[in-house]
């Protein structure tokens, strides 16, 4: 019974494994899928977050910081509807860029390309 059990887990924990990669590569097909596309658009908000990573160093448990940096553009898309996405951008980008800033946003699907000032 125990062994079932253990057995039950270990493919539980292999299928979720699988679905989450195959939920990346689904993603990234899509997007090299998608067209590119280059809009007039507004930076209506900036968010970050951290998540903590634990790793053993020297024997001692360390929580080392992740930062995840996220711009929200709002603009119009062909049919003049409001638009607005939320876009994982690196560090520098998010540096850059403020709230309030207009220009011009390049994307591919979910995929942040640019964004002109």
């Amino acid at each position: 019974m125990d062994n079932f059990i253990f057995n039950m887990f270990g493919m539980l924990v292999l299928f979720m494994f699988l679905v989450i990669i195959g939920g990346g590569i689904s993603q990234w097909v899509k997007n090299n899928n998608s067209p590119r596309e280059t809009v007039k658009a507004r930076v209506v908000d900036k968010k970050s977050e951290v998540t903590y990573i634990q790793q053993e160093q020297n024997g001692m448990m360390t929580n080392t910081p992740q930062w995840s940096y996220y711009i929200v553009f709002e603009f119009e898309n062909s049919d003049g509807k409001k638009v607005v996405k939320k876009m994982l951008v690196s560090g520098k980008e998010y540096k850059r860029i403020c709230e309030g800033d207009c220009g011009e946003l390049t994307f591919q699907g979910t995929r942040y390309i640019g964004f002109e000032k």
